[in-house]
């Protein structure tokens, strides 16, 4: 069989998560590499870090799937003593391609924020909408718990769901009990209008600054920060996706997901 290319792959990829669904200034698609160039061992990572990138070299990988777009700002001078420009270097040595998927894979149905809701096994999913005429669907997900929890209930299931030791709890009066979540995988502070629209009994996202943590507050919105790092259901769900891809094709093709850790935080 011959082999199958990058541009195959791509394809792919878009049509289950159009490029032209993602935020204007977002920085998706072909990161390194070429359209042309073979891909034979896939591997799926949460970002192109340094650990996710020795651990593809090391595993013989050939393309890199990610979310976060590894080259966001642009590089001034390619000298490898320079952190990140080594890591560059060496993606391009050895014949990495790397392709990124952000905020197209977190608006699209069946994508990131899908995926935490289903691990938070709410129902009634929905994509938020701030009218029946918006065109343009939210990232944020909406959905039920199966029952209504109380507080300590509540930070227990997120926990155990999402596979974290801790997490940061926002609220300025506890309620009675909680059944409507709503859920923004990443950086999600930026929401406050949309929560404050949709009434959820909670709100759960990532990287919440001090100063929005008052304004959620102040608004008397019950806000759980879960960390960026939740994000990491893309390794496995993105694997498998792809995984089907290949074997309904019959492609030479193997996919694995990357098992470094790229979350620089620890309790301590």
């Amino acid at each position: 069989m011959a082999h199958i290319n990058f541009q195959t792959l791509i394809n792919f990829l878009e049509a289950e998560f159009p490029p032209e669904i993602a935020e204007d200034w977002d920085k998706i698609g072909i990161h390194f590499g070429g359209r042309n160039q073979p891909v034979k061992k896939v591997m799926t990572a949460l970002d192109a870090r340094p650990a996710t990138v020795k651990e593809a070299i090391d595993k013989g990988v050939d393309t890199l799937v990610v979310h976060h777009p590894p080259l966001f700002n642009p590089i001034k001078r390619f000298n490898i003593d320079n952190h990140p420009v080594e890591m560059y270097a060496d993606i391009i040595k050895n014949d990495l391609n790397i392709y990124a998927m952000h905020t197209n894979v977190d608006r699209a149905k069946g994508g990131m924020n899908d995926w935490l809701a289903n691990a938070l096994q709410l129902n009634n999913i929905q994509p938020f909408r701030d009218s029946e005429e918006a065109k343009e669907v939210s990232l944020a997900r909406i959905g039920q718990l199966d029952q209504p929890l109380n507080q300590s209930e509540l930070i227990q299931h997120v926990k155990q769901s999402l596979g974290l030791e801790h997490l940061l709890f926002v609220e300025a009066e506890e309620k009675d009990s909680y059944q409507s979540v709503m859920i923004v995988g990443g950086a999600g502070s930026s929401f406050l209008n949309q929560v404050l629209e949709a009434k959820p009994d909670v709100y759960i996202t990532g990287d919440v600054t001090f100063h929005d943590a008052q304004e959620y507050h102040e608004q008397g919105v019950t806000l759980i920060d879960a960390g960026h790092y939740i994000e990491q259901i893309f390794n496995e769900k993105m694997a498998e996706l792809l995984s089907n891809w290949v074997i309904e094709n019959d492609y030479p093709i193997e996919v694995i997901a990357s098992e470094a850790s790229t979350n620089p935080y620890r309790i301590v």
